[in-house]
């Protein structure tokens, strides 16, 4: 049993999930061990991006860095796009009610680049939902993504299905970097959260237009 799953026995004897309005998946505020983080590029098919993620000890941040490269393989035929990298991290989310939360919200410092955040299932193989984002370069921002607006790729292939994300099952959550843009990327992390906010978003949905519908606050916040 979990240490939160003995909190909820503990606080709510009675069974079911305790009604967080957020929750730290990961703070990076604080010394970090990286081991449940896990590193994907295209060297997986015989591509050539590079990505380390690492944590800062004295500006306290976690940084996702590295370099993009599009050669493709030169004993594998079959493939014929790479550029990309991602970092995941392994979650627990069996103690929370996920119907209570309606947005992943990130402290991020990025380059001129646009990222994903991205959420992955084990039970579903080689998929992930992710939703782009972008920000003022160089600038520390919170920024937050709605959990409906998260969209499905499955082997690489966006499917154009608009129906709301399943939260059942997801057990890691990450960045990718796939803009496709050769060279050096940087994206520094603070914190992950699951929140409950009830800020207005734009009414488009943001998966049709390009990174519409976040709320982006300034450094200051």
């Amino acid at each position: 049993m979990s240490f939160l799953s003995k909190l909820s026995k503990m606080f709510n004897p009675f069974g079911g999930a305790i009604d967080y309005k957020e929750v730290v998946l990961f703070s990076f505020r604080q010394t970090q061990k990286l081991d449940k983080w896990r590193i994907v590029t295209d060297q997986e098919v015989g591509g050539f991006t590079t990505a380390a993620f690492k944590f800062n000890p004295s500006d306290q941040f976690a940084e996702f860095s590295g370099n993009i490269s599009k050669k493709l393989p030169t004993n594998n035929n079959r493939i014929k796009s790479t550029g990309y990298a991602g970092v995941f991290g392994k979650i627990d989310l069996s103690d929370y009610d996920l119907n209570t939360f309606n947005r992943i919200s990130v402290r991020v410092k990025s380059d001129k680049r646009t990222y994903s955040i991205a959420l992955l299932k084990s039970c579903e193989k080689q998929t992930m939902y992710k939703s782009i984002f972008a920000t003022t370069p160089n600038q520390w921002e919170t920024v937050e993504v709605p959990l409906n607006e998260f969209f499905k790729v499955h082997k690489g292939v966006v499917e154009m299905d608009l129906t709301k994300m399943d939260t059942k099952g997801i057990d890691s959550i990450g960045f990718v970097q796939t803009d496709k843009a050769e060279g050096e990327f940087s994206l520094k992390v603070e914190f992950i959260k699951l929140i409950q906010s009830q800020s207005t978003l734009n009414s488009l949905d943001s998966r049709m237009v390009s990174s519409t519908g976040r709320i982006i606050y300034p450094p200051s916040v």
